[in-house]
């Protein structure tokens, strides 16, 4: 069992080299994307944050309805079929086929509905031509997402990492120049220019891997693999389209209850937590579906898997949210301004979020794995979204900014239970001993180290959040280099 396991990249030296192979490239990221958003947080302050987080949000939305779930949807398919060369070549051309058509119906939504999306977003018709120009970055955005699912699904972990190092690059190269220039008139500008340099990127990237070229369009053959992928596809947009039209509602409900200043302090804290935790998430979204979906025949390997995962990122996430928790106040007026600080509170908060998410996740695919699509629709598309809402919504009402905070542990909370409960009943799933440990000594040092900053200050403060950062940093290191060793 153990050498099966192994055989097909599953072993614990397999996962931390993919994880330590993203993860690298993300600590790059991370440099750039500090740099940059500490320009950006100069340039506009908290409230042109907050402009570009509802436009992120309008524009990730727009993606996800147009898109029809294409990404992990393809990823499925080229990965079933990079071995098998005409069938590669069929899927191929159907992937080209819809990229296209989805990418052109993402444009078009912004073209033909800029009023209606300026005055629902912000209020008022005030950027009503901006979301026009946003229609060339949601085509070169859905385009080379397309691309990108391909990539993943043949596992080129290398190229796919290089071109999110364009991606920072040209953030940072193009878009702060822009904000420059123009202020919050710069964003959507940037945003085009950033979807089009990463879908070149991955075009070139796909030319140098491919070893075949698409077959020519041919209806009998090619329709219904489109329709196969479309199948599986539309019920994950459900999931992809609720998630990001429930945070563009949350969004929304700040901005109309508060204003675009408190959107500018949760979104910069959301993105910071996003960045750092991207270290290991990213790993886990590009390398761990691929091993986890080869498995979905056999539960026994698939739990195997499953709780490697666990393990390893609990190890990974425990550090670095420590980290994050402890050094708030410093990576806020390092990252953005003083103006921000206020904000501290929260993104503390949000980091204890990230390590309930960390033991989430691996469990949240098993079911996509299995190709449960009824399960995946309720329990993720509706049920996840509706508490979700619910949850941030009620959060804010009740205790304001930090309310998104509290709202989004009690969130990650509530998920982690119910994923472990459906799938011990439906596909035996047990947390490993190990698992179980680790996910353990990971909360509870998350959340000793937030009681540690909430409760106490100073000197105190400072000594007891350094003992424990250097006692859960040398743990984990050396478990990790324990794990590597073997």
């Amino acid at each position: 069992m153990k050498n099966d396991i192994d055989s097909k990249g599953n072993s614990f030296r397999s996962i931390l080299k993919g994880t330590s192979m993203f993860g690298g490239v993300q600590v790059f990221n991370i440099l750039i994307s500090t740099i940059r958003l500490k320009f950006v947080a100069v340039i506009l302050g908290p409230a042109g944050i907050g402009v570009a987080g509802l436009f992120n949000t309008a524009s990730l939305t727009i993606q996800q309805l147009a898109s029809l779930g294409l990404n992990l949807a393809v990823v499925k398919e080229i990965g079933a079929s990079k071995e098998k060369e005409e069938k590669l070549r069929d899927v191929l051309a159907s992937v080209r086929r819809l990229g296209l058509i989805t990418a052109l119906a993402g444009a078009l939504i912004c073209i033909c509905l800029p009023g209606m999306l300026s005055h629902f977003t912000f209020g008022s018709d005030r950027y009503r031509t901006s979301f026009i120009i946003m229609a060339a970055a949601i085509f070169f955005s859905i385009a080379g997402t397309a691309l990108m699912s391909v990539l993943q699904g043949l596992h080129e972990v290398r190229r796919l990492s290089k071109a999110s190092l364009v991606g920072s690059l040209t953030g940072l190269g193009v878009g702060v120049p822009m904000y420059w220039l123009w202020g919050t008139d710069g964003i959507v500008p940037a945003m085009v220019v950033l979807a089009l340099f990463t879908c070149l990127w991955y075009w070139f990237s796909l030319r140098k891997s491919l070893r075949v070229s698409p077959a020519r369009w041919t209806s009998e053959i090619h329709l219904p693999i489109l329709k196969r992928i479309l199948a599986m596809g539309v019920i994950l947009m459900s999931n992809d389209l609720f998630k990001n039209l429930v945070n563009y509602l949350i969004l929304i409900y700040v901005r109309a209850t508060g204003n675009e200043i408190e959107v500018g302090f949760y979104q910069s804290c959301n993105t910071m937590t996003s960045q750092y935790s991207a270290i290991v998430f990213t790993a886990m979204a590009m390398d761990y579906l691929p091993r986890l979906s080869a498995a979905a025949d056999d539960n026994r390997q698939l739990c195997a898997i499953v709780n490697r995962q666990i393990e390893v990122v609990g190890l990974l996430v425990a550090p670095i949210v420590c980290a994050v928790i402890f050094l708030a106040p410093w990576v806020i007026e390092l990252l953005q301004t003083k103006a921000f600080t206020v904000a501290t509170p929260l993104l503390r908060i949000l980091a204890v979020a990230v390590a309930v998410r960390g033991l989430m996740y691996p469990l949240g695919y098993i079911v996509f794995a299995k190709d449960n699509r009824r399960l995946f629709f309720w329990m993720e598309s509706i049920g996840a979204n509706i508490l979700t809402l619910t949850i941030m919504c009620g959060g804010y009402s009740l205790f304001g900014l930090n309310g998104l905070g509290y709202a989004a542990v009690a969130d990650c909370s509530i998920c982690l239970l119910v994923y472990i409960a459906v799938n011990h009943h439906l596909y035996g799933y047990r947390l490993s001993r190990r698992a179980l440990q680790t996910s353990a000594a990971s909360l509870a040092s998350a959340a000793g180290m937030a009681a540690i900053c909430f409760v106490s200050d100073g000197m105190l403060m400072t000594g007891l959040a350094s003992a424990l950062l250097i006692a859960v940093g040398a743990i984990c290191g050396r478990r990790i280099l324990g794990i590597w060793k073997k």
